[in-house]
């Protein structure tokens, strides 16, 4: 089977990028893997050329530069109407065309039998029906129900909602990786959402080289570090946990977006503060060499739809510190590969690392991750799913 993903995001424009540059990465390597033919359409900054990247081929697509008037009207006009709604609704609208375009002069080259858009800012909106071809949707991320906790809430996001539930209604299926985020769409908007999980797959082994100073014994924070994330309800827990475990530590790696962030929440640490090491964003290698010298991670998700953190941890025999109701749940096993709290519950985590750092529990690193939806998440089963979807969603 032949199939093109298309993606605003991929390690080739963003390398160790975030949750939906990884899927994409995975998925075309284990289709690849199994015999089939993937290829890969991403908006890139970059000059419109076709790449092979780890063996897959990668189609990079500048939409400014396929359409260079419309760029310049575009810039020169949000100089002056200085709207979030022209400046934010033109790139999507233009990205998605020439991703479009590009697919479809790849396709009369070479057939998909399958097409894979990402729902994020409607990257396959403008996807065309084709005889014996089909067009899925994979829903990584719910504008309404994201943009409440990253403080993102405006017209244009509201508009970027609208626009991605429009892509989901048009194509031929829509799935997501986990119960959580197919059951809110189904519930709040009424759009029929199946689940399929994603392969579980490390695309490196950790780094045996790793520069970085790491404390004897420390709990990891890692990916994007950010409300949404649970960093601040970690922020305001540590000094809880330090009143019962005052020499507790911890390793932070990620992106954060602004100097004060960090700032605030170093306010709350007082005389703890350097018993929190922030190393900044890792390439993968180097995240999951630290991730595997920690004693648990700490990812309290406060909505998420299968972290590829949690994942990575979980195959790596590390246990998860996360919450209930954000899809973390999906993966993690109480008091078997780690422990669940409750969504914004600073005492509740609090307690969890306390247990964790005084082993006061029967979770121990070094498990193998053999769970029911470890096991949906090999690479032979995610294949196999995909392929099942394409063949069901298949117009007579």
């Amino acid at each position: 089977m032949r199939v093109a993903f298309l993606t605003l995001e991929y390690p080739t424009e963003l390398p160790d990028a975030g949750g939906l540059a990884t899927y994409v990465h995975r998925m075309a390597r284990v289709l690849l893997e199994s015999g089939h033919d993937a290829e890969v359409f991403v908006s890139s900054k970059d000059r419109s050329r076709t790449i092979r990247d780890d063996g897959i081929l990668v189609h990079k697509v500048n939409w400014a530069d396929r359409y260079k008037r419309l760029a310049w009207l575009h810039c020169t006009i949000g100089l002056y109407l200085r709207s979030n709604i022209w400046n934010s609704l033109v790139p999507w609208l233009l990205q998605a065309r020439a991703l479009a375009i590009a697919l479809e002069r790849r396709h009369a080259l070479a057939p998909f039998q399958l097409v894979q858009s990402t729902d994020f800012q409607a990257a396959g909106l403008f996807v065309s029906r084709r005889r014996g071809r089909v067009h899925v949707v994979r829903c990584s991320y719910s504008a309404d129900l994201y943009n409440k906790y990253d403080g993102r809430q405006s017209r244009a996001e509201a508009l970027r909602g609208c626009l991605e539930r429009r892509l989901m209604r048009s194509a031929d299926a829509v799935y997501a990786p986990s119960k959580f985020l197919a059951d809110h769409f189904g519930s709040d908007y009424h759009i029929d959402v199946k689940v399929i999980r994603p392969p579980k797959y490390l695309e490196q082994p950790p780094t045996t080289m790793l520069a970085i100073p790491l404390p004897k014994r420390f709990l990891f924070h890692f990916g994007q570090l950010r409300k949404r994330k649970g960093t601040d309800l970690l922020a305001r827990a540590l000094p809880l946990a330090w009143a019962e475990a005052p020499d507790l530590t911890m390793v932070w790696s990620g992106y954060y977006w602004k100097d004060e962030i960090l700032v605030s929440w170093r306010a709350l640490w007082g005389q703890h503060v350097h018993q929190v090491h922030v190393t900044g964003p890792l390439l993968r290698a180097q995240t999951y060499a630290v991730l595997q010298r920690a004693d648990a991670a700490v990812l309290p998700s406060l909505v998420d739809n299968l972290p590829n953190t949690v994942i990575e941890s979980l195959m790596l025999g590390i246990p998860v510190i996360g919450t209930r109701g954000a899809s973390i749940d999906e993966l993690v096993e109480e008091g078997k590969t780690g422990h669940l709290i409750e969504v914004d519950d600073a005492q509740g985590l609090a307690d969890a690392l306390v247990r964790i750092w005084f082993r006061k529990t029967p979770v121990r690193k070094g498990f193998c991750w053999d769970s029911e939806i470890a096991g949906e998440m090999s690479p032979a089963r995610a294949v196999e799913n995909l392929v099942s979807l394409n063949r069901e969603a298949m117009p007579n």
